[in-house]
C-alpha cells in the first residue's frame, strides 16, 4: 500500500524576512541595469548624432560660403554691383549669391536667410584678421558684426566671415556646444566659416567697382 500523503499548510513570511527576500531576489534584474546604463547611454547617442550633424552642417556651411566668394575673388560680385556704397544692400546680395533665390535656392542643412557676413580687406596676409561674430560677455551677436563690406580691389586681400545661428539638438552631456545664452536663438551653437584671399587682377570695364 501507498503511505498516506501529508498535506503541509502554506506559511507565509513575516514582515521580518521581506528585506532579506528583497536582497536575494533576481527578478526584474536586466530591467534595473537597462535603468543605471540608460541615461548616460542616452546622452551618448544623443551627442553623437549632435556632433555628426554639426560637422556635416559645417562643410555645407564652408561649400556655400565658397561658392559665394569665388565671385568676389574674380571681380564678378563687385562689376555686378558698380556704383552701389550701401554696405546692406551690398551684404544682401551676397548673401542672395550665397543663398540663390526661387527655384535657384541652394539646399542647406541651416537656415541661410538668417546668415550674417562681414567682407574686410587687409594690406598684408599676416595683418588679416577675421571678425568675431559672438559677445562671449553677453552671449549673442556682436553688434558690430554683419554691417561692414569693403571693397575689394584687384589684387587686395580679402577677408570673408560668414555665421549663423544653428539649434543644439542634443546636450546631455554638455559639450558646450551652446554660445548663445541670451537674446534671440539662446540654446543655439555657432556656425561660422571664413575665407581669406587675394582677388584676381580683373579687368575694370567702365566704373570702377569700388
Amino acid at each position: 500500500m501507498f503511505p498516506p500523503i501529508q498535506i503541509v499548510p502554506e506559511t507565509k513570511p513575516t514582515s521580518g524576512c521581506l528585506p532579506n527576500r528583497f536582497l536575494r531576489d533576481a527578478g526584474g534584474a536586466a530591467a534595473v541595469e537597462f535603468a543605471l546604463v540608460a541615461l548616460p547611454f542616452l546622452a551618448l547617442v544623443g551627442a553623437v548624432f549632435q556632433i555628426a550633424f554639426q560637422i556635416w552642417a559645417t562643410q555645407n556651411f564652408d561649400r556655400a560660403l565658397q561658392n559665394a566668394v569665388r565671385t568676389i575673388f574674380t571681380g564678378q560680385f563687385q562689376a555686378a554691383n558698380a556704383g552701389q556704397t550701401d554696405a546692406a544692400t551690398l551684404l544682401g546680395s551676397l548673401k542672395t549669391t550665397m543663398c540663390g533665390t526661387g527655384a535657384g535656392t541652394i539646399p542647406t542643412v541651416f537656415n541661410c536667410q538668417n546668415v550674417k557676413l562681414d567682407v574686410a580687406t587687409a594690406s598684408t596676409l599676416g595683418g588679416a584678421s577675421a571678425a568675431t561674430p559672438i559677445n562671449a560677455a553677453t552671449g549673442t551677436w556682436n553688434t558690430s558684426f554683419g554691417t561692414n563690406y569693403a571693397c575689394a580691389k584687384p589684387g587686395t586681400i580679402v577677408i570673408v566671415t560668414a555665421a549663423v545661428q544653428f539649434p543644439t539638438l542634443f546636450n546631455l552631456m554638455g559639450l558646450g556646444t551652446r554660445q548663445f545664452t541670451t537674446g534671440a536663438g539662446a540654446g543655439s551653437s555657432l556656425l561660422t566659416s571664413t575665407a581669406v584671399f587675394r582677388t584676381e587682377p580683373y579687368l575694370i570695364a567702365g566704373t570702377s567697382p569700388c
